[in-house]
Order: C-alpha cells, then structure tokens, then sequence
C-alpha cells in the first residue's frame, strides 16, 4: 500500500514538471500580449529561468515535500498527513516604464562639394551640313526672253506705195490735135473762066502720130525675208549639293562641378 503511494506521488510529481511549465509559459506569453514597450520587459523579470512562474516553482517544491515525507514514513515512520499544496502566489503588476527621454534636434548645416566628373571622348565623325550650289561641267540652251530679227536668206518682191509708168512694147496712133491738108488720090474737074480744069481732090484731114503705149504699175521691190526670233542663251548646268562637315574627334577628359549638400553636425 505505501509502495502504491509512493507511486501515485511520483506519477504526479512527474505530470506537475511537465503541466506546470507550459503553464508557467502560457502567462508568460498572456503577460506579453497585455502590455507593451517597458511592461513587457518587466513581466519577462518576474518569470523564473527557462519561463517557470515563481508560484509553479512553489507547487513543485509541495509536491516534493510530500513525496519525501510519504517516502519517510515507508522507511518505519509513522503515516504522516501531507501538507497540502500553497496556492500560487499572483504574478505582480508590471510596472509602466519610463516615458522615453526626447531625442536632441540635430544640426543641420549646409556646405560646397566638389564632383570630379569623367567627360566620355568621341571618335571622329561626319555629318551633313549647309547645301550649296556648283557647276556639273554640262551646258545647256534656255531663252532670255527677250527677241529678235534676222533674215532667212530668202527674198520676196512688195509694193513700195509708189508708182511709175513703163511702155509695154505695143505702139498705136492718135490724133495730135492739128490739121493738115492732103491729096486724095482722086481728081476732080472744074471750071475756071470757063475753062475745065482737072484737079486732085484735097482734104483736110487731123494729123495722127504713132506712139508706145504706156501703162502706170506699182513699183516693186525685192527684200530679204526677214523673221523674229527668240534670243537663246547657252549656260553651265548648275547642281544644289549637300556639304559634309567633318568633326574631329575630342579626347576623353575629367572636370570639376561644384554643388551644395547638407549634412548633420553634432
């Protein structure tokens, strides 16, 4: 009977070790989910080592006590009554911690830095640069616009507007105008102091003359034909070009840039 006893204690000696602790951890992780910053540092203190609570440690230690005693009496002592087990004492209320002291301001100044800037060089390059003009070394004909006269080489009769007369080749006669007297060819008698006289028959008669005839025409001329023209002009073909530009090449080089920073001094 007292080594069923001794047993039992044992049996709960060993389920308060392994019960207690996680209690023990459970307040704990409570404690540090209720307060915050300082109070949880101060619950942390009241823990005992590896998370056990002061009042487990004290159930613990009972359970001991008791399991000795029980142990004692086995041994040819008499039956002693065991004492019973203390309440755990409650965990104290953590202190609040200290407002946090406010930081300095700090000073801030403002000053000159000097940048070393690499300058990346470029190879030599062409580009296209101003358009001009220049001769192709062709001709070409074009009209100036402007005209003017030259003969043909033919040639062509007009009418000067004047005129003139000319014989044509033909004669005719006409009267002048005065009379004259002429034989006949007949005879004629006639009584003259009673003699009869045989006489030629005169008459009388218009004097008539033989003359060329003659016409009045337009006077005519010849002319070389003459005609107007376009002035051509012969020129040199001119072409529009695009200059190239060469640009020489710059060597890669450092310079110097100055800018303002702040910083903080104590």
């Amino acid at each position: 009977m007292k080594q069923l006893s001794k047993n039992i204690l044992a049996t709960l000696s060993g389920l308060a070790l392994i019960v207690f602790p996680q209690i023990g951890f459970s307040e704990g992780e409570e404690s540090a989910a209720e307060t915050t910053g300082g109070a949880a540092g101060d619950a942390a203190a009241d823990s005992a080592i590896g998370g056990v609570s002061a009042g487990t440690i004290a159930a613990v230690v009972a359970i001991a006590a008791a399991a000795a005693a029980i142990s004692d009496s086995g041994s040819g002592g008499g039956a002693i009554t065991p004492t019973p087990s203390p309440s755990p004492s409650p965990s104290p209320s953590p202190s609040p911690s200290p407002s946090p002291s406010p930081s300095p301001t700090p000073t801030i100044e403002t000053y000159v830095t000097e940048v070393v800037v690499d300058v990346a060089g470029t190879a030599a390059y062409t580009t296209a640069g101003a358009t001009a003009t220049r001769t192709t070394g062709a001709t070409a004909t074009r009209t100036t616009g402007a005209t003017a006269t030259r003969t043909t080489g033919a040639t062509a009769t007009r009418t000067t507007g004047a005129t003139a007369t000319r014989t044509t080749g033909a004669t005719a006669t006409r009267t002048t105008g005065a009379t004259a007297t002429r034989t006949t060819g007949a005879t004629a008698t006639a009584s003259v102091g009673g003699t009869i006289v045989v006489q030629d028959v005169v008459e009388n008669y218009d004097v008539e003359e033989v003359y060329d005839i003659e016409e009045t025409y337009d006077v005519v001329e010849t002319y070389d034909v003459v005609e107007e023209y376009d002035v051509v002009e012969e020129y040199d073909v001119v072409e529009e070009y695009t200059k190239t530009v060469t640009v020489p090449a710059v060597a890669a080089s450092t310079a110097t840039a100055t800018a303002t920073a702040t910083r903080e001094v104590n």
